[in-house]
């Protein structure tokens, strides 16, 4: 599992003159990187220029530059021709899937914000001051800067990276952790219904505020559960005593009530109860899915289906879905 986390760091004013130096020269990499790959494009024989190449020039390209260029880390300085490589796989991506492309383009120096370490102890070190009671992180360029670790970094830390967001400069660090044990099974379920009446309404009625969606999926990765998000549409219009759906039953943004069976209620909580039991029905059928017999060698899923005729298969479809939908409204 990895776990990320991010500091505020307290550069000096030299040290901060030497951070924005750094941004400055991987831009300027990046960029001249980009404008070899458009040349390179545009010229007759339509060569196109790979990562690896790329990276061939960079020991030229430090010899020649070593003001500059050559006083960086080698391993960020390819991390930077890989950026720029991903943004080229994902505009052709696009292209093949007929999505709007969006060329990559140049960067400014002021839009260019983070540089990547790819390796702890490779150009930068964590911790570079042991034996010292304040945290600093070593920059191959720039020195050893203060960290202001407020928790402790837990795992094998894998890459670092240094980020400017505004005046300010944070260094985050991504670290490798083993899986936590689960936490004991609780026996219980619940829906969360991210509302308007309310930002959080959970399916016991209780309401709750903040920026959670994140806090959420870690925690629950920490502890072995699971989060599964399902189809919002109609859940806070869908009677959780009935099953009738119909808009008729929200008759304010807050209010529930059902016209078909009269059941009312918190238009939120509805919508959480109904989530929950969206969740359910999925996990059934994912479980029941994973749990069914091995196909016979050779045969696809695809194959087996069309393998069986069209009423038996369509049974067995309404009776899994009956059958977990009756679990799920139990």
């Amino acid at each position: 599992m990895i776990r990320a986390y991010k500091f505020l760091l307290r550069p000096t004013v030299g040290q901060a003159i030497a951070l924005g130096e750094m941004l400055r020269d991987h831009c300027s990499l990046y960029n001249g990187a980009l404008q070899e790959r458009r040349d390179a494009y545009r010229h007759p024989s339509k060569t196109s220029i790979k990562y690896g190449m790329q990276s061939e020039q960079l020991k030229d390209i430090r010899t020649f530059d070593p003001e500059r260029q050559g006083r960086w880390s080698f391993s960020s300085q390819q991390a930077t021709l890989r950026r720029l490589d991903k943004a080229f796989a994902a505009f052709f991506r696009r292209i093949k899937a007929g999505d709007k492309p969006g060329y990559p383009r140049f960067r400014g120096v002021n839009w260019f914000d983070t540089v990547d370490f790819p390796r702890d102890g490779d150009g930068c070190r964590l911790d570079s001051t042991p034996h010292d009671h304040v945290t600093r992180v070593r920059l191959q360029g720039v020195g050893h800067v203060r960290v202001n670790q407020h928790r402790a970094v837990l795992g094998t830390v894998k890459t670092v990276s240094v980020k400017r967001e505004g005046r300010k400069w944070f260094v985050v660090i991504t670290a490798e952790q083993p899986l936590p044990e689960p936490l004991p099974a609780t026996g219980s379920d619940i829906g969360i219904d991210l509302g308007i009446a309310s930002f959080l309404t959970d399916s016991n009625g209780t309401h709750s505020w903040g920026v959670f969606l994140t806090i959420l999926n870690a925690k629950a990765e920490s502890a072995g559960w699971e989060v599964m998000a399902v189809d919002p549409r109609n859940t806070s219009r869908r009677c959780p005593a009935c099953g009738h759906t119909a808009k008729e039953n929200r008759p304010t943004q807050e209010k529930f009530h059902c016209v078909d069976c009269g059941h009312q209620a918190h238009a939120d909580e509805v919508g959480a109860r109904n989530v929950l039991r969206t969740g359910l029905v999925r996990r059934n059928a994912n479980t029941a899915w994973r749990e069914a017999p091995p196909l016979r060698a050779g045969r696809s899923h695809e194959e087996r289906f069309h393998a069986e005729t069209p009423r038996s298969r369509t049974g067995q479809h309404r009776a899994r879905a009956r059958a977990a939908w009756n679990v799920a409204w139990a």
